[in-house]
């Protein structure tokens, strides 16, 4: 059974597009829009009101095209995939374990 990132502002739920590294925060793009990440900034973290620049976060697709998947790592040396990998799955297990 495959799980899902879920939005991390509360009552909300929905699943996640945009993802906030600043303290690993999840939002969907609706909670994203509702608090102004597709403005000019400055941009404030919903959860922990931390003040966010926007390098620090990113639309992320859930289900990523074969294309895209085909060429989001391309050209990149094994040790660097490798240490994006341990991200991803850093922060995916942040986000299973200490749900907001």
């Amino acid at each position: 059974m495959e799980q899902n990132l879920n939005c991390n502002v509360s009552k909300c739920g929905a699943l996640s597009l945009i993802a906030d590294f600043y303290d690993s925060h999840a939002l969907c793009l609706g909670c994203a829009r509702n608090h102004g990440f597709t403005g000019q900034g400055p941009y404030t973290c919903p959860m922990c009101q931390q003040p966010l620049r926007g390098s620090e976060f990113f639309e992320q697709p859930l289900q990523p095209s074969e294309e895209w998947k085909s060429i989001a790592l391309s050209g990149l040396s094994p040790m660097i995939v490798m240490e994006c990998a341990g991200k991803a799955l850093s922060f995916w297990s942040y986000q299973m374990t200490n749900p907001m």
